[in-house]
């Protein structure tokens, strides 16, 4: 296809948006009814429908839809939101027949049903390009219908995406103003919003950006009346916003809540400070409040999840917001799935964090590495890092994990190793890592190439996990020739750069020794518990795995559940039937642990302690075995 020209003059004409605006509706003559569409959060060729019925996938709702409808909500206009991850995931509950890869009929029929003149589409990241791609082919065969895309995708991805004619209009970065200014031309109302930049459309054969100021969202409105679209008291019954959700007592309904827009961090491998501009912009406490109130008393919701990049931007604020949770004794729970700055974390913190609600947070660490931190440019220092895991163990009931990102480009395996060292010297419930992957608008990937148009060409195949194996049905990861596996990774010279397909077997060996192995809730004196409430939530998403199924047999043993205990051990032997599987539990010594099952709880802390030992020699074989103040190892 021949790409169009971009043209500069156009982006100093303020009339260009309101001629092109004037064109398209002299052509479709759109009607007042909007039809704002989140794109499907979940590849499809790894669908696996018994996770689904565990509510295993991930059900964001349609948040940044709500807060366009809210910008827009006095222009008289009708709106219906289709989420069609939430659609997609309660017609495979409710309909055994149903078959996911006909997805699109949703979306056929609300088209004919609610006939909008107006279609807009969100996607906010690379699992949902495919879907975005075929709801927008759809639409523009059909040709009815004036047609915006916007989210990160759009927003990096315009050129390509008006350049095809997929779309009339992109809207880059935050929409709400620039959606509202669409809206006021198309619909021949008299503006309220000034003309912008970040408006991407064709007019007169080129491809040009608005005129204008450039935008800046400040106000963080309310979402009350938007509530009426999105079925937010169902959601929970479907699917879950993450493990943290799943671990609210009863699987209680669920929403999402944001205080504050932007990040005061720079980090090159997050495009959140590109994609929401500089700074942080806090939304009035009373407006929380209010919207937190309607959701509790009117929708039943009793667990929410902050979607903060920088939560504790103001901290004393934040506390005061906590002390007013606890003033209203809301029966609620919250998480902070994100993760925190470490540096602004606090003791009164988090007594009032523990006091309001609080299940568990992630800390973004992201390296063990003092040099590959500076070159991320985290905002924080292993010192703080270390002062943060000494406060929390002062509460021990908040789950706390910490996040790694391994594969950073030119990161090379002694880097990595820092991490992983680093990580048992933190000692904290959790580690979530996760495989760094191309992020548009992160200046770590400013080379991103044609990665778009890959995708494109290979209908999302190509499209990667964060965490690798979510990439299959069954949590297997092809075997790769030359590519060291399991505890042979350990043997990677320092100095080498892993390439993706060795960092995904890095990543593997890394999570099932940290997590698994040397997690500190498995060795006298911790909170099995913890570890037993996150990995049976965690595990409903693999139902597949049998060294999940054999953790949990030995913490269930350790707690003294001995036929809990028997039936996960059961689980696990079941679950080996591949040569893929057999061979993971023999290189990690499972093999023996689950042929002599220990019996007592002594004995599964003998076994697990003995495992450690082994594990240590692979990569730490001049281990001490009285290790110094500050130097945790696997076994200690």
């Amino acid at each position: 296809m021949r790409a169009l020209p971009h043209n500069p003059r156009s982006a100093t004409d303020p009339a260009g948006l309101n001629d092109c605006c004037r064109a398209l509706g002299e052509r479709y003559r759109p009607n007042r009814r909007v039809l704002l569409i989140q794109v499907l959060q979940i590849l499809l060729p790894s669908f696996n429908r018994e996770v689904a019925l565990r509510q295993g996938y991930y059900i964001f709702p349609p948040t940044g839809l709500q807060y366009l409808v809210a910008a827009t909500q006095d222009m008289d206009l009708e709106f219906r939101i289709l989420d069609m991850n939430y659609e997609l995931l309660k017609r495979v509950h409710e309909e055994p027949e149903f078959d996911p890869n006909a997805w699109l009929d949703i979306l056929t029929t609300t088209l004919a049903t609610f006939d909008p003149g107006i279609v807009g589409i969100s996607c906010m990241f690379d699992l949902g390009i495919d879907a975005m791609l075929r709801i927008l082919e759809h639409l523009r065969q059909e040709d009815r219908r004036v047609v915006l895309t916007g989210g990160v995708i759009a927003t990096y991805e315009a050129q390509t995406l008006l350049n095809r004619n997929l779309c009339h209009f992109v809207i880059q970065g935050e929409g709400e103003n620039k959606f509202r200014l669409i809206m006021e031309h198309l619909t021949n109302t008299p503006p309220t919003i000034p003309p912008l930049t970040g408006i991407h459309f064709l007019h007169d054969g080129h491809i040009t950006e608005s005129a204008g100021q450039t935008d800046r969202v400040t106000r963080i409105g309310n979402l009350i009346p938007t509530y009426e679209l999105v079925p937010i008291e169902r959601y929970h019954r479907y699917g879950s916003l993450n493990p943290f959700s799943r671990m609210a007592s009863g699987n209680p309904p669920f929403a999402t809540i944001q205080l504050n827009r932007g990040c005061r961090a720079e980090a090159t491998f997050c495009s959140v400070r590109d994609f929401m501009g500089h700074g942080v912009r806090a939304r009035d406490h009373a407006s929380l409040l209010e919207e937190m109130t309607h959701l509790i008393e009117h929708k039943g919701v009793r667990h929410f999840e902050w979607l903060d990049d920088d939560l504790l931007h103001d901290a004393e604020g934040f506390k005061e917001l906590l002390r007013e949770f606890l003033r209203r004794k809301w029966p609620i729970t919250w998480s902070a799935n994100n993760g925190l700055i470490a540096g602004s974390v606090d003791a009164p913190l988090l007594e009032l964090m523990r006091a309001s609600g609080c299940v568990g947070f992630k800390i973004g660490v992201e390296s063990g590495n003092a040099a590959m931190l500076r070159k991320v440019r985290k905002p924080a220092s292993l010192g703080i890092f270390r002062r943060m895991a000494g406060l929390v163990r002062q509460t021990p009931e908040i789950f706390v994990g910490a996040n790694f990102l391994f594969g950073v480009p030119g990161e090379t395996f002694g880097q990595m190793m820092d991490s992983f060292r680093f990580n048992l010297e933190l000692d904290l419930d959790w580690a979530a890592m996760t495989v760094c992957q191309k992020i548009r608008g992160a200046s770590a990937f400013e080379e991103i190439g044609d990665f778009f148009e890959e995708q494109m060409a290979s209908g999302g195949k190509c499209v990667n996990n964060f965490i690798p194996s979510r990439e299959s049905k069954d949590g297997s990861m092809p075997v790769t020739a030359n590519v060291l596996r399991n505890l042979d990774v350990f043997r990677i010279a320092p100095a080498t750069v892993p390439d993706e397909v060795q960092v995904k077997e890095i990543w593997l060996t890394f999570n099932l020794v940290s997590n698994f192995i040397c997690n500190k809730n498995l060795k006298p004196g911790g909170k099995v518990a913890k570890f037993i409430h996150w990995v049976e939530m965690a595990r409903v998403a693999y139902p597949g795995n049998p060294y999940m199924c054999l953790f949990l047999a030995l913490a269930h043993r350790i707690a003294g559940r001995d036929a809990m205990a028997l039936g996960y051990h059961r689980m696990s032997q079941e679950r080996l039937t591949t040569p893929y599987w057999r061979e993971r539990f023999e290189a990690f010594g499972l093999t023996a642990i689950a042929n002599a099952f220990p019996a007592t709880t002594e004995g599964a802390f003998q076994a697990l302690d003995s495992l450690r030992k082994e594990v240590a020699t692979h990569f730490d074989p001049g281990h001490d075995p009285q290790p110094s103040a500050g130097r945790t190892l696997c076994h200690a």
